[in-house]
C-alpha cells in the first residue's frame, strides 16, 4: 500500500506540558474507567470522550506532595490530580497534600508535529477514592460515565462514542486486566509516543506509532502500531 508522511510545518508548534488521569473502579465484570464528553465549544478534541486532564499550571510546580515522583516531573503529577478534581470532582489529596502513591504513570503521549496545538502529556492511572463519585463540571465536559474498556471500544466501533487514538489504545491496554489491582501493579514501559499521520493513495488516513515500519522512532511500543480513520471513527489495525 503506497503511503506518504504528512510533512511537518515550517515552524513546529512547541509542546505544552499536560497531564491526564485514567480514573478506575472495580465493576462487576472487571475494571471500569471514567470517561467524559468534552464540550463542543472547547478548542481541543471537541465532543470527544476523554479521560480527565489538562495543562500544567505554574502553581502545580509548588503543590505539596508526599512520595517519590521518579523520572516524571512532579508538576505532571500535581496537574493530573488538580485537573481530576476540577473536571470530575475527585480529590486525591489529604489535608492538601498529594500522596504520589495514589497514582502511577501509564503512558507518555506527545501531539504530532503537524498539529497547531501540541501537548506533552503524561497519562496516570488512579483508583477511585472510597466515598467519592465523579461528576462533570458542565463547562469543559458536558457528560460522563463509567465504562468497561470492552464496552467503550464496542460503542466506539458502532459510532456511538467518539474516541481519539490515544484513548482507543489505552482502553485496549486496560482490557487485558482482570482487576484494578492488576492495573495499578502492572509493569510499564513508557517511552514518549509521538504519533505520525500518513495517508494512502485512496485517501485513507492513518496514525502510526513507534514500531510501525513507517515511523522514524527506534523506541518501539507494543502493537498495534497503526490506527486508521474510517466510518467516522478510529480503528486499531491489528
Amino acid at each position: 500500500m503506497p503511503t506518504f508522511p504528512f510533512p511537518a510545518p515550517a515552524v513546529v508548534a512547541p509542546t505544552r506540558p499536560a497531564a491526564t488521569v485514567i480514573l478506575l473502579r472495580q465493576g462487576d465484570r472487571g475494571p471500569e474507567a471514567w470517561l467524559m464528553e468534552r464540550s463542543r465549544s472547547v478548542g481541543f478534541m471537541a465532543s470527544a470522550w476523554v479521560f480527565p486532564g489538562g495543562r500544567v499550571d505554574d502553581a502545580d510546580r509548588q503543590a505539596r506532595v508526599e512520595g517519590d515522583p521518579g523520572e516524571v516531573d512532579v508538576a505532571f503529577w500535581t496537574a493530573a490530580a488538580r485537573e481530576l478534581c476540577e473536571e470530575a470532582a475527585i480529590d486525591l489529596r489529604r489535608d492538601g497534600v498529594l500522596a504520589l502513591h495514589a497514582m502511577r504513570p501509564w503512558a507518555h503521549w506527545i501531539t504530532p508535529e503537524v498539529e497547531p496545538r501540541r501537548y506533552d502529556t503524561w497519562f496516570f492511572v488512579s483508583r477511585l477514592p472510597e466515598g467519592q463519585e465523579p461528576a462533570v463540571d458542565q463547562q469543559e465536559a458536558v457528560d460522563g460515565a463509567w465504562f468497561s474498556p470492552g464496552d467503550a471500544l464496542a460503542r466506539s466501533a458502532r459510532g456511538d462514542l467518539p474516541l481519539s487514538p490515544p484513548t482507543v489504545r489505552t482502553l485496549m491496554e486496560l482490557e487485558r486486566y482482570a482487576s484494578v489491582d492488576d492495573i495499578m501493579c502492572a509493569s510499564r514501559h513508557t517511552p514518549p509516543i509521538c504519533p505520525r499521520f500518513m495517508q494512502d493513495d485512496e485517501g485513507t488516513l492513518y496514525v502510526l506509532l513507534p514500531g510501525d515500519p513507517e515511523h522514524p522512532s527506534l523506541d518501539r511500543v507494543e502493537p498495534p502500531h497503526r490506527y486508521l480513520f474510517a466510518a467516522g471513527r478510529w480503528w486499531a489495525k491489528t
